[in-house]
């Protein structure tokens, strides 16, 4: 057998094991997500609809540092508000390949955690003096529950904790109720489920389900308004549902705002969420959409029936942002640079105007900007 032949046999057996074990190494979430991150960069085509003739552009107040890993990394942002000083509140996004982030009001990266497999949504609130942040993790199917002290992320006692998806965990929100805190996830087929989320100190953190509700297609990005008890859902391809959030609350939803040429969203809705001013007249403030099909944001009523109040964009030094994941927002107001309050969005453009590979940013948007460009009467 002479050198070629051998070559050739070689190269075929290489080639016949490369391909017998592809489908066992894409199951590997590490390797999943490096393929689909090269395919992705190769063939990702920034297109989309353009949004209708005069809508403004506001211009951001400025950008996060990046995540690591580069394609499609980041998702989606939570606002966590200093109880005593606002304008030390902090930014916690996702970076859907590895790990949580947390971010100062300048964009600067002060803490990290690594190694937490795919935390795909994240959420936060503050009881009794403590501070819990929580991811969806939708390659294990689990919670990652952590507490923020002194601005680092601790994990919390008996997390992560196991969840429930029919089609892969996408959505997580939390619900602060009077009797209990709630959480929601959401997944690929459209399920919803509402669990009991205890997290006391003396006992390690559990999940109990409470009920489950459903829509009929992807559904990811949710939000829930605490003072109202009502529950927003994306279903991607139709429009934002509005729920009964209470446990025993019933299961049917309302489909309050519709994608297509008859509705004010463009495919994929994805990030959702309420602008809820404290002292303001009850329900007073608006539900926030990322309209990501024309790299849009649109603004509905937050009470029923939930006018439509307008769009917009984003952009930094004159370069757009959009095809938006998460999005959160605070009425809070945060010092000087966001006196009105703070809208986080994800950027999802993963190459830059010149076509070079670029990482992905949350961005900052003072909602004074977003109030005079759609002129919103906010108390």
């Amino acid at each position: 057998m002479g050198p070629i032949v051998r070559s050739l046999i070689g190269a075929a057996g290489t080639i016949a094991i490369i391909v017998v074990s592809f489908p066992f190494a894409m199951q590997i979430p590490v390797v999943n997500g490096a393929v689909r991150c090269t395919l992705q960069e190769t063939f990702y085509e920034q297109d989309w609809d353009a949004p209708p003739e005069g809508t403004p552009v506001i211009e951001v107040a400025g950008l996060t540092d990046p995540v690591r890993d580069a394609c499609d990394a980041a998702d989606d942002p939570a606002i966590w508000v200093h109880p005593d000083r606002p304008e030390d509140s902090l930014v916690i996004g996702t970076n859907k390949q590895r790990s949580l982030n947390v971010y100062d009001l300048t964009g600067a990266l002060i803490d990290r955690r690594d190694h937490l497999g795919a935390p795909n949504n994240a959420d936060v609130r503050s009881l009794d003096g403590r501070h819990l942040v929580v991811a969806s993790d939708k390659d294990d199917t689990e919670l990652e529950l952590f507490e923020l002290i002194d601005n680092t992320l601790i994990r919390v006692a008996g997390a992560p904790l196991p969840a429930i998806a029919d089609d892969e965990l996408y959505g997580l929100c939390l619900y602060e109720a009077p009797e209990a805190l709630f959480a929601f996830t959401t997944d690929k087929s459209g399920l919803i489920i509402q669990y009991r989320l205890d997290w006391g100190r003396e006992s390690e953190a559990a999940l109990t389900e409470v009920r489950r509700l459903s829509l009929p297609s992807q559904t990811e990005g949710c939000v829930v308004d605490d003072a109202a008890g009502r529950l927003f859902a994306g279903e991607e391809d139709v429009g934002i549902w509005s729920f009964d959030a209470h446990p025993d609350g019933a299961v049917d939803g309302q489909l309050i705002a519709r994608t297509g040429a008859e509705g004010e969203l463009t495919a994929d809705v994805e990030g959702l969420a309420v602008y809820a001013p404290k002292d303001a007249p009850e329900r007073t403030g608006f539900l926030i959409a990322s309209s990501q099909g024309d790299s849009s944001y649109a603004v509905f009523d937050r009470s029923p029936p939930h006018a439509f109040r307008g769009r917009f964009q984003l952009a930094f030094d004159r370069t757009l942002i959009g095809d938006t994941d998460g999005l959160e927002v605070t009425a809070v107001p945060l010092g000087d640079a966001f006196p009105r309050g703070l809208l986080v969005v994800q950027d999802g453009f993963i190459r830059d105007a010149k076509g070079a590979r670029r990482y992905q940013r949350f961005a900052l948007v003072s909602w004074a900007d977003v109030e005079t460009a759609l002129a919103l009467n906010t108390p």
